[in-house]
């Protein structure tokens, strides 16, 4: 075994040996581009080293060290760390392992490389791997040694603008002397931005006005960047030196989190964008995306808007994608079609025959939630894998006779809030129709009833309030599921679940998320949140959801708002009957994925979510086809790893730019950050940034909650929040119109509130100007 091989002998193929900074250099060596001579102390040297915790480099590896080091001339050197699992698409490890400069000794070099093993176990790069999800299990450390350059300059460029995602420009940030201080942010350096041709069409000077690279000098790095991409395939991040006037290369990794590139938006498409963002918190699997917004919702919406307006709105045309992975999010232009005249004459005369609230009573409803139920119940674990087939089709054909329903009907709901804005404006009224609408009668609002019940058994009971105050998560819902105190609480609990258990986990584009019952924990978070004590003990927030504000209206109104109120309920409670399928597919996909991995055709059973619908629907019983003369099984796995590394490339990368969907605001000097309004007046509190539903539990009471966007599932936690902000949606999104009946501020659209805003840091929210203050 090799402990240390020259950089010369390395390519892009050798991250096992040699790490992802070690073989990309390699690779770029092999290609002809100049970089400092080195070697690599292999991955093979770290694991004989494994077993010493560091303490003290294995001889032979301290030996072929010492021999490499001679035969570079012995230099000073950098000693970086090369882990295999950096420099990935998508995850690029920056600052994460350990960095040694101008090292010199042979002895200084071999310490250096310790060093560097020991940064592998660091607790920011376990906590960075663990945010990716990349196991601990078989990564391992390699060390690059190379020659300290001497430049003139250094620095870093991307070959796409890493804000914008415009791929014709290259971005090149520099300073003088080494390019450490620009990659770390020690300095604010030298800023340029060069075109196609070759010419700087951006400057901004840094630190050191006076001393910018000339114009030649960036186009050529420019120049080489591209070369570089080119090479590799995708926009790359490459740090550089200027040394006697020649471009020499010290690292090269796959651009991360790039946005796509912006496209131009109409006004119209730039309200339906923050809604499409609003519903994709995360990208979608490709088995979400093609065997349920594909082949379900997309169904749903045709024949729902189809019926309604004779409108036509292809899914695969708004969320495009390569091999089954999305690839980004275009906001549509419904296009009407020649059927739409018809269709609206039969939708006027639908407004007038029925009432928006008569899908209750529609016999349809009930044959729907029968065939849901017949899915709900069936035994997985027994039924064959032709029946589990058959359970995505016949939930196809339920959400396609739910958008009939919703067709039928919609037109009504349409015409009674037409008829109370109208009536409004004939009346001069200054006050909003969504004043006058809060408080709609759904079953969001008694499900939020419920949790406030449950939350109410919890600060009624002081064994409960203790639980609730000290575990979070899967142990609370594993002491609540097994203490004989939280017995009470476990009834109603079930009592809750059984009612309102298909309600999605995160929106209803991502089947594959856990519903309420199947993730009793998240539900639990809403009850703690709902439980806790207010931040500030003097605080005198109600104890339980503040009621909407009262409402005035006019009795010649009342008519008209009532059906308006209606009309807004049958809205959010078809929604609500859209998600009772979800559990039950779900979970036969799942059952699937078991079946896959337990005859080793996957990994794991969540595999089956790197499948697209058209090869899970085709493939044969797993179990029949293992033994001997078996036909041919397709070879899932290459499937899965071709995908999964696909959407590594594209992993925290906007599904939108969004320099497309927010065009840029005249800078308020005092915002930390600033969207749109949603109203609600002003707020002050700690924030509080709540990734998702397994946080729910940490929102307190007067806290501003802060997150990419909201959902029917989050709306409980309105009632505890002082003010909203959010990254994405507009006026019509769910935050803006839940914040509306809670009464609280909410900013919408900012694009950036969750990673500019810290948890704990004080706030106003200013919902009417739309901004976010620093609190004074």
């Amino acid at each position: 075994m090799e402990h240390c091989i020259p950089l010369g002998r390395l390519s892009r193929a050798d991250r096992a040996v040699a790490g992802g900074k070690g073989a990309n250099l390699g690779e770029l060596v092999g290609a002809g581009y100049a970089v400092p001579p080195g070697f690599v102390v292999t991955t093979g040297a770290y694991r004989a080293a494994e077993g010493a915790a560091w303490r003290t480099v294995p001889p032979e590896v301290a030996a072929a060290v010492r021999e490499a080091y001679a035969a570079l001339g012995s230099p000073p050197v950098a000693v970086r760390s090369s882990a295999t699992a950096e420099d990935l698409p998508g995850a690029a490890f920056a600052g994460q392992q350990d960095t040694y400069l101008n090292v010199r000794g042979a002895e200084a070099v071999v310490e250096a490389v310790r060093d560097c093993w020991a940064s592998l176990r660091a607790e920011r790069a376990v906590a960075y791997r663990q945010r990716l999800g990349i196991g601990e299990e078989g990564v391992a450390m390699a060390v690059v040694v190379q020659e300290m350059a001497r430049p003139d300059r250094a620095g870093v460029l991307f070959t796409a603008d890493p804000v914008t995602g415009e791929l014709d420009r290259v971005v090149v940030d520099s300073f003088p002397g080494l390019g450490e201080a620009v990659v770390g942010g020690h300095v604010t350096p030298d800023h340029a931005v060069v075109d196609p041709d070759g010419v700087v069409v951006e400057r901004r000077a840094g630190e050191r006005a006076g001393q910018e690279l000339p114009d030649g000098v960036l186009a050529e790095l420019a120049r080489v960047g591209r070369s570089v991409a080119d090479h590799f395939g995708v926009p790359q991040d490459v740090e550089w030196v200027v040394e006697e006037g020649r471009v020499v290369l010290t690292q090269a990794r796959p651009m991360t989190a790039l946005p796509p590139p912006p496209v131009h938006l109409d006004a119209v498409r730039r309200t339906y964008g923050p809604v499409l963002l609003e519903l994709l918190p995360r990208r979608p699997l490709p088995l979400e995306l093609t065997a349920w917004t594909d082949e379900m919702i997309e169904r749903h919406l045709a024949r729902m808007l189809g019926g309604v307006g004779g409108v036509r709105l292809d899914l695969r045309q708004v969320l495009p994608r390569v091999d089954g992975v999305l690839q980004a999010v275009v906001p549509p232009v419904p296009r009407p079609t020649l059927r739409t005249p018809l269709r609206l004459a039969r939708s006027a005369v639908r407004a007038v025959r029925h009432r928006a609230d008569g899908w209750r009573d529609d016999p349809l409803t009930d044959r729907l939630r029968s065939r849901t139920d017949v899915l709900d119940r069936l035994d997985l674990g027994s039924a064959s894998w032709a029946q589990l087939q058959a359970v995505q089709p016949e939930a196809a054909r339920v959400l396609a006779e739910q958008g009939d329903l919703r067709a039928r009907y919609l037109p009504a709901a349409a015409r009674s809030l037409l008829l109370l804005a109208l009536a409004l404006l004939l009346r001069g009224r200054p006050v909003g129709i969504g004043e006058l609408l809060v408080g709609a009668d759904t079953e969001t609002m008694r499900a939020n009833a419920a949790l406030d019940g449950l939350a109410v058994v919890v600060r009624d009971d002081p064994a409960l309030r203790e639980l609730f105050g000290t575990l979070t998560g899967e142990e609370l819902a594993a002491a609540v599921a097994a203490r004989p105190e939280a017995g009470r609480l476990r009834g109603r609990l079930e009592e809750f679940l059984s009612r309102y258990g298909h309600r999605e986990g995160s929106t209803i584009l991502l089947l594959s998320d856990p519903p309420w019952v199947d993730a009793p924990a998240s539900v639990l978070g809403l009850v703690q949140a709902l439980a806790a004590e207010p931040v500030d003990p003097a605080d005198d927030r109600p104890a339980r959801p503040r009621p909407a504000p009262a409402r005035v209206i006019p009795a010649s109104l009342a008519p008209l708002v009532a059906a308006a109120v209606d009309g807004v309920a049958m809205r959010e409670d078809t929604h609500f009957e859209l998600t009772r399928a979800m559990p039950a597919l779900r979970r036969t996909f799942l059952e699937m994925g078991r079946r896959l991995a337990g005859a080793g055709r996957v990994d794991r059973a969540d595999d089956i979510w790197w499948l697209v619908r058209d090869e899970l629907a085709g493939l044969p019983d797993p179990a029949a086809t293992t033994g001997r003369g078996a036909p041919p099984y397709p070879d899932l796995r290459v499937v899965v790893e071709r995908r999964r590394a696909a959407a590594a490339v594209l992993a925290g990368s906007p599904l939108i730019s969004p320099a497309s969907l927010y065009p840029a605001r005249p800078d308020d000097p005092d915002a930390l950050v600033q969207g749109v309004p949603g109203g609600g007046g002003r707020a002050t509190g700690p924030v509080r940034v709540v990734p998702g539903p397994a946080a729910f539990g940490t929102l307190r009471p007067g806290e501003v909650l802060v997150c990419s966007a909201t959902s029917p599932p989050w709306t409980p936690l309105f009632a505890r929040a002082a003010a909203v902000v959010v990254d994405h949606g507009g006026p019509a999104s769910h935050a803006a119109i839940v914040a509306r009946e809670y009464g609280v501020p909410v900013v919408l659209a900012t694009g950036t509130a969750t990673t500019t805003l810290r948890t704990g840091q004080v706030v106003t929210v200013d919902g009417h100007r739309g901004v976010v203050v620093p609190a004074t």
